[in-house]
């Protein structure tokens, strides 16, 4: 498997994953349920496929960091 495909992979599965944790979220708020542990690991799921996906275009944000910063 390509890194491109590893990359369209954990874009889908963040997509996914931000859309599940806000439905849930929602659905916590709206039965008022105080501990509700699908939304928490939901949550910390997004969060780990956000920084996979940060790091794995890392040399693509840097590049335009730079571009930005050089710029000014």
């Amino acid at each position: 498997m390509k890194r491109e495909d590893i990359n369209y992979i954990i874009s889908i599965l963040l997509i996914f994953s931000i859309s599940i944790t806000g439905i849930v979220g929602y659905v916590q708020s709206r039965l008022e349920l105080r501990r509700f542990v699908p939304h928490r690991y939901f949550a910390y799921a997004t969060l780990i496929l956000a920084v996979l996906h940060v790091f794995l275009n890392w040399s693509k944000v840097w590049r335009y960091l730079r571009r930005k910063f050089k710029g000014q």
